[in-house]
This record gives structure tokens, C-alpha cells and sequence, in this order.
């Protein structure tokens, strides 16, 4: 693994042959399931989401982008969402969102999101596979992640209106033994158990944290 955090050999079809040959469902650590603490008593019945009385899921897709960082090491660009947006204000997320009419694919959304969010054009970028599917209850969006790469570091610009910042998030984060923790995450009405990266100050949990849980597991399978 370590030629693939370096970026060095033939690290892009390494990697979408580690993609082709995961086991499905790819397995994550199951922390990164948030739990309902809106109680302080741990042996109350933990609430969970019934898919079945939701309605169908509207389709969204995201791009977990890899390419050569400042240093020579494999980095993953991450927003920092407008604190003023109505939905997930302030988290950190892959680019992504709704798949619209227009969207050709699953993959044709996540191309363009990227480039509406970042500004990463599509002709630039080798999508390299998918992994599973992430539902997010909260909004019922089922979101497919597709994992892409480029040659060499883009240049990265914001979206004024949703991106507050851009992260660049260095591979080698993830495959830290003690890459994953658990935290108590609050919001307004609302308290949360759930599994975290941290990078600096911080902290990357929810449908974010599971697809790079899901990568950081891809890439343990390549020797």
C-alpha cells in the first residue's frame, strides 16, 4: 500500500482493480452508524431508521478525487459546506449532490458536481470505479461514491455560494491504525455517537466518513 499513498507505479489501475475485486458489501467499522444520544441514560433503546416507511430515495452521487499533493503523496480534496446553507451547514463533505434530468449517469452527476464545487473539469478526470451506495435517512438521498483520479494536482476553486473552504486531505490519514475515533456530535435539538476522522481541527463523520471508511478498507486489500 505504501507505492499507492506515495503515488508512485501504476498506482491508478491498482487501485481500480482493488475497487473491482472488493467484496460487496465493501465492510466498514460499524461506529460509523450515528447513534441517537439525546439522552444521557446509555441503556436507553437506540432509535433506528426504517427505510421502509420512507419514500424512494432520490439519487446523489459524490466524487472521492485522488491525485499527487504538495509533497508527492496521494491527497483527497474535501469541502468545508457554507455555514449558511439549510442543510448540513458547516460539514465537511466529498463534492457531490442530486443527480439532476440533465445528468446523463450516476457518474455524470458526480463529474459535475466536482466541477461545479471545486473546479475539477471531467475531460481531466479517470473515474476509476464506484463503491456501495450510502443512504442518508435525513435527507433520503442514496448516494453512490465514485472514486477518480488525476496525473497531477488541479487547481481547486470554490464554489462562493456553497464552499466555504477546500481540505486537502492526505491518503495516508486514513490508514492511520488510530484513524478512527468516536465522539459525541451535537447539534440544535439533537446529540449524536458517532465514528470521526479528525484532520487538524476538524472532524469528518456521517455519509463522508463512511465512503472514506469504505476507500481506506479498498485500499488495505492491495499489496
Amino acid at each position: 500500500m505504501e507505492r499507492i499513498l506515495r503515488g508512485q507505479g501504476e498506482w491508478q489501475q491498482a487501485i481500480a482493480e482493488g475497487i473491482a475485486r472488493a467484496p460487496r458489501p465493501i465492510p466498514v467499522d460499524p461506529r460509523l452508524a450515528p447513534r441517537d444520544r439525546s439522552s444521557d441514560d446509555e441503556s436507553v433503546g437506540i432509535p433506528r431508521f426504517d427505510r421502509a416507511t420512507f419514500p424512494p430515495a432520490r439519487q446523489a452521487a459524490t466524487l472521492l478525487l485522488l491525485y499527487p499533493g504538495t509533497d508527492g503523496e496521494l491527497a483527497i480534496p474535501l469541502t468545508v459546506r457554507q455555514a449558511a446553507l439549510r442543510r448540513h451547514a458547516g460539514e465537511i463533505s466529498l463534492p457531490g449532490g442530486a443527480v439532476d434530468a440533465a445528468d446523463a449517469s450516476l457518474e455524470s452527476a458526480a463529474l459535475r458536481e466536482a466541477w461545479e464545487e471545486i473546479g475539477v473539469p471531467p475531460a481531466s478526470v479517470q473515474v476509476l470505479g464506484a463503491l456501495d451506495d450510502v443512504w442518508i435517512p435525513v435527507s433520503n438521498y442514496e448516494l453512490r461514491p465514485f472514486v477518480a483520479a488525476t496525473p497531477q494536482r488541479p487547481e481547486l476553486v470554490p464554489h462562493a455560494g456553497e464552499v466555504a473552504a477546500i481540505l486537502e486531505l492526505p491518503l495516508r490519514v486514513l490508514t492511520a491504525d488510530l484513524a478512527l475515533s468516536e465522539e459525541l456530535i451535537e447539534g440544535r435539538g439533537w446529540r449524536l455517537r458517532a465514528g470521526v476522522y479528525r484532520f487538524g481541527e476538524h472532524r469528518i463523520w456521517g455519509a463522508t466518513a463512511r465512503v472514506l471508511a469504505m476507500f481506506s478498507a479498498v485500499l488495505r486489500t492491495i499489496e
